[in-house]
């Protein structure tokens, strides 16, 4: 009798069981048809940032990486140093050529100025014998024509022996003196003259000597551009980060080679953390920018996060593949597309621990 009722009790059980597990299945069916048919939702979904790749602005193989993938950094913050001995031995040359430049331009200003000078007394000495010359010549030339006259006067006079022959000797005599004077002072301002187109041609020793500073010159400022891009090389060999942000990725370490254009490392600023997700083109027409949305986050369970669409891409993710959809060749698969949609996410500095990266299911209610 006993076991009769123990096993009425059992099967009692187990009905109620079933009732209980189907008025939960119906319980739950109920809420998930509900919100298939309040919400729309997709779980090709990601967190993303804006990114920051970090790459030298010159060659050289990495010294020392100072940083780890996760750490926060501030803005200007030393990432990754480069062995610099060839910059610095190359700031070292520029720096020597600099100061021998230097020196030669100021041997050239000093030749300059003493050529100048010289140059300069050399045509005053010059055209001051030049006008000596010219009143020696002019004094000879007033001298031998009043003697002429005097000569002239004296021989006729002569002829009439009117005067005596040794007075007609004397002023011939004389003049011949005076003409004699003459030559000399013609062929000494000849001479003074000469000496003056030298001293003239010494412009030329002026011209070569301001050649001579003006190269210098010219040389020296190519070397002072050569070492500021040295020192701007030297100072380059320490990357220092962009942003203020995360370090996301380092891609070489200590030994590696470093190439500009290739990036060291890729950070990213938390604050500009976003979700992209791609919903079906079907369920697009129930999205409109500015609607709240739930979040959830595959690698953090329990954890759920808002957000709002803030981006609704007028194209679907396919026609900016790498290789489209080509449907000129005859064959055609319809297949449903999705379209980008991109999602803030609210209370940020809360969930540092949400990442870019890390799927997510985006869920938004359908409107009214």
């Amino acid at each position: 009798m006993n076991g009769n009722n123990t096993s009425g009790l059992a099967k009692r059980a187990v009905v109620v069981l079933g009732v209980v597990l189907l008025l939960v299945g119906s319980v739950l069916s109920g809420r998930w048809l509900y919100f298939r048919f309040t919400h729309v939702s997709t779980e090709a979904a990601y967190v993303k940032a804006d990114m920051a790749e970090v790459a030298p602005e010159v060659p050289g193989r990495v010294a020392e990486v100072l940083v780890v993938e996760g750490q926060r950094v501030q803005q200007g913050e030393l990432l990754v140093r480069l062995e610099r001995d060839n910059l610095t031995a190359g700031k070292a040359q520029a720096e020597a050529a600099v100061k021998q430049l230097e020196d030669t331009v100021k041997r050239q200003e000093a030749l300059l100025a003493r050529t100048r000078k010289t140059v300069a007394a050399a045509q005053a000495a010059a055209q001051a014998a030049v006008e000596a010359a010219r009143a020696q010549v002019k004094k000879a030339e007033a001298q031998v024509e009043y003697l002429e006259k005097q000569e002239a006067r004296l021989e006729a006079l002569l002829r009439e022996e009117a005067v005596p022959k040794s007075r007609y000797d004397e002023v011939h005599a004389g003049a011949e003196a005076a003409r004699a004077d003459l030559r000399a002072a013609t062929e000494a301002l000849h001479l003074a003259e000469a000496k003056l187109k030298e001293a003239l041609a010494g412009e030329m020793a002026v011209a070569e000597a301001e050649a001579g500073l003006a190269e210098a010159r010219s040389g020296l400022e190519q070397a002072k551009a050569a070492l500021a891009q040295a020192r701007w090389a030297e100072e380059r060999a320490e990357i220092r980060a962009p942003i203020s942000g995360v370090v996301a990725r380092i891609f070489l370490r200590p030994g590696d080679f470093a190439a500009p254009g290739r990036p060291l490392l890729a950070m990213y600023d938390p604050a500009t953390r976003y979700v992209e997700a791609r919903f079906e083109e079907t369920k697009v027409r129930h999205l409109q920018v500015g609607q709240e949305a739930q979040i959830t986050v595959d690698a953090l369970p329990g954890t759920k996060l808002s957000g709002t669409i803030r981006r609704i891409t007028p194209a679907a993710a396919q026609e900016f593949a790498l290789i489209p959809r080509d449907v000129t060749a005859g064959e055609f698969t319809k297949v449903t597309q999705r379209v980008p949609v991109e999602l803030t996410i609210k209370d940020l500095d809360n969930h540092p621990e949400v990442v870019p990266g890390l799927s997510v299911v985006v869920s938004v209610r359908k409107p009214r």
